[in-house]
């Protein structure tokens, strides 16, 4: 049996992380598996990403990562600066996905965006959500809408939603989760998904963002009330609706 964590959508959350990966130590697990997002929003980007390559065994690209790695907006200035030229070359190069058999499950992960058109909850429309088991997969595991979740698409199909490392929305801590099972088994065995929530040090999350939002991070002050919160503060529309 190989304990994982699955970690994802860190943005910038210098403390969160932190919490995180104490906790992951705290319960022997050797495995980190980063499902994307590890930059941006918050203000400590240089800091989450290099963890995420140093203590994960693979990344895989975000919306936030292509984003930034692609520097595709001018307002963003404050990453490009803070993240440098190889870091915003390896965001660029992220894989978009991985594949592999858990337990007699063939396992696809990826981030949601850019795969996904848009974020998507687990409790979306059937024919919304069951193209990604397309072909043959009997597990998809992603992030994306800071929001966890677990459910059962069709006949004996997991779809599960690992929430936010460093941005979680519905619970105010950070999150992750842990998978249990037989890695690279084509025999059907136990196979177990936890979702986790660890308190951090969310004030000290908040001085970083002011302090950076002086330094010109941008909407500093959405990303504070999100954090204080759990609720998505940038705007109206589908994502709110459905918190």
């Amino acid at each position: 049996m190989t304990e994982i964590a699955l970690v994802a959508d860190l943005h910038g959350n210098w403390p969160a992380t932190e919490a995180v990966h104490r906790d992951i130590q705290s319960r022997g697990i050797q495995k980190i598996w980063c499902l994307g997002d590890v930059v941006g929003k918050g203000p400590s980007s240089d800091r989450t990403f290099d963890w995420a390559r140093e203590n994960c065994e693979f990344i895989l690209r975000g919306n936030w990562d292509e984003g930034v790695g692609k520097m595709q907006f001018p307002r963003d200035q404050f990453y490009y600066d803070q993240l440098g030229e190889e870091r915003l070359r390896i965001l660029e190069e992220l894989p978009l996905e991985r594949v592999c058999w858990v337990s007699g499950r063939k396992m696809r992960l990826f981030h949601g965006r850019p795969i996904m058109p848009e974020p998507y909850f687990v409790q979306e429309a059937y024919e919304t959500l069951a193209p990604y088991f397309e072909p043959d997969y009997r597990i998809v595991g992603y992030a994306d809408v800071h929001r966890q979740g677990v459910r059962l698409i069709g006949f004996g199909n997991m779809l599960f939603n690992t929430g936010s490392v460093g941005n979680a929305f519905g619970v105010a801590q950070a999150q992750y989760a842990i998978l249990r099972g037989e890695i690279d088994c084509r025999e059907e065995r136990l196979l177990d998904i936890t979702m986790v929530n660890v308190p951090y040090d969310k004030e000290q999350a908040i001085r970083d963002t002011r302090e950076a939002g002086k330094r010109g991070l941008v909407n500093a002050d959405l990303f504070e009330k999100e954090l204080r919160t759990g609720v998505y503060a940038r705007g109206t529309g589908r994502v709110i609706n459905a918190l």
